[in-house]
Order: C-alpha cells, then sequence, then structure tokens
C-alpha cells in the first residue's frame, strides 16, 4: 500500500534562514519516495499563495494549507473553509482596536495593516512573500478583502487581555514568540486536513506519516501512527513523535525515509 507522506515547509522542507533552500538530499528522497509510488504532500500553516513557487512546481501530489483550511489533490481543490466578508471586517476592526498588527491570510493573495519600519515582522512579511503571490499584497482596505486565518503581532500598548477574550472562543490560537501568534478557526489544523485528504483517497491512519519542527505541527504529529520530528525541533515538538531525525542540513528527511523503509 502506497504511503501518504505529509512535510511542513519552514524548517522541515527548506530551511528557516533567508535563503529559504531544499537540501539536494530532500529533493532526492522525495522524488524516490514518488518513484516507490508514495504520495507527497505539503502540510502548511501557510495559505496557498504563500508558499514558494519552486515547491508548487515541485511536483508535490498536494496541498494541505491554512492549518487545514484549504486542501488541494493534484491541482483541484478537496476543501476550503472561508470566513465572511463581514467577519474578515469585523476581525480587522477588533484587532486594530486592541492595538495589533496583523497579517490576513487569504488562499490567494495577502493584506497587511501595520508597520514595515526596518527589522519589522511586517518587513519581513512583506519582502518574503510578495515574491510568491500573482497579486500584490494589500491592505484591508482594498475590495478583496478576505482571508482563511492571521497571524497577528502584539506591539507595545496593546490590550493582550481584549485580543484573548475577543478570539479564544472562535479561533485556535498558536504562539510562535511572545509577540506573534497564528491564529486559525476552531476545528481547523494540520491534523484535519491529513484526516479529510485521506479519507478523501480511501486511506486508512496507518498510511500516514507527518513530517514537522514546529509548534503548530504538534497536532498532526500526535495525530499519525507515523511521525518524524526534525532534528532542528525544540524539545517540545520531539517529545511526542515516533521517531527523532537528524537535522534538516544534515539529511534529515532523507534519512527518515529509509528508517521507515519508504526508500
Amino acid at each position: 500500500m502506497s504511503a501518504l507522506l505529509f512535510f511542513d515547509i519552514d524548517g522541515t522542507l527548506i530551511t528557516l534562514d533567508e535563503k529559504h533552500l531544499m537540501p539536494e538530499s530532500t529533493r532526492e528522497a522525495l522524488y524516490r519516495a514518488k518513484e516507490n509510488g508514495h504520495k507527497i504532500f505539503i502540510n502548511t500553516g501557510r495559505v496557498k499563495t504563500a508558499i514558494d513557487r519552486f515547491l508548487l512546481e515541485f511536483g508535490f501530489d498536494g496541498l494541505v494549507c491554512g492549518c487545514g483550511t484549504y486542501i488541494e489533490y493534484q491541482g483541484k481543490p478537496v476543501f476550503h473553509h472561508k470566513l465572511t466578508k463581514n467577519q474578515c471586517i469585523s476581525y480587522a476592526s477588533m484587532l486594530r482596536e486592541y492595538g495589533y498588527q496583523t497579517v490576513f491570510e487569504g488562499k490567494d493573495r495577502l493584506f497587511i495593516e501595520g508597520d514595515y519600519h526596518p527589522g519589522s515582522f511586517m518587513e519581513y512579511i512583506y519582502s518574503y512573500f510578495s515574491k510568491n503571490s500573482d497579486y500584490p499584497i494589500e491592505g484591508v482596505g482594498h475590495p478583496d478583502f478576505i482571508f482563511d486565518k492571521f497571524t497577528t503581532v502584539r506591539m507595545p500598548g496593546s490590550d493582550e487581555a481584549a485580543f484573548q477574550r475577543a478570539f479564544e472562543t472562535d479561533f485556535t490560537l498558536i504562539p510562535h514568540t511572545d509577540q506573534v501568534c497564528e491564529v486559525v478557526p476552531k476545528g481547523f489544523s494540520k491534523a484535519t486536513g491529513i484526516r479529510l485528504l485521506a479519507d478523501y483517497l480511501g486511506a486508512s491512519e496507518e498510511d500516514c506519516y507527518a513530517f514537522g519542527d514546529s509548534v503548530n505541527d504538534m497536532e498532526m504529529l500526535q495525530y499519525v501512527p507515523h511521525s518524524v520530528g526534525m532534528g532542528n525541533s525544540a524539545e517540545k515538538v520531539l517529545s511526542v513523535v515516533e521517531y527523532r531525525t537528524r537535522d534538516i542540513l544534515e539529511d534529515g528527511i532523507k534519512e527518515a525515509l529509509v528508517h521507515y523503509e519508504l526508500i
């Protein structure tokens, strides 16, 4: 039976530095897995428009994007959970009121409300992700403003208590740093994306393997029977995985696929 292999992007498929490179050993291992009849998927917190072009062109069998809010198989949409226009406008207004700066993430484009001063999170988002999208990054006043999830930054003077009260009921809050928080509609995660895609393909959970390194990978790593933590992962992540492989730059993906006799 062919396996379904789900890979996080940052720190798993590509390096976390400014080069964002896929190691050659990873590239070769993925091709060999496909040659052996296994299906390979990106499973990411990024929305589709924020995925590097070379990854979209690599030959993955499908995509789980935006922490399970959008799913594609062989280039065709399988599932898409959308927020309404009114919801998006309301949430943006609340975040502005609470003093947060935010990247609003839609399948096809990103919207930013925040400062772009040198070295800021928003400058990084704009400079990195603007080269991926077919559409320019816009502000929240754009007529096409709508999004699936968002990532927000607590600033000096932000009302953190009000933010928590406003969003914790309907959203899952995933802290990445003391200031940066990824916010996903409740009921959706990388794990739900795996479940939906496995059901769609008629595969069992036993056929599923997940590879990740960060806190927003933990649900999928705990969900599948075969989970791999990259050597560069935080200890919190490594505590929940079945197998710990080497660092991304030390042929970690290749080692894990060899370990499971997938290549």
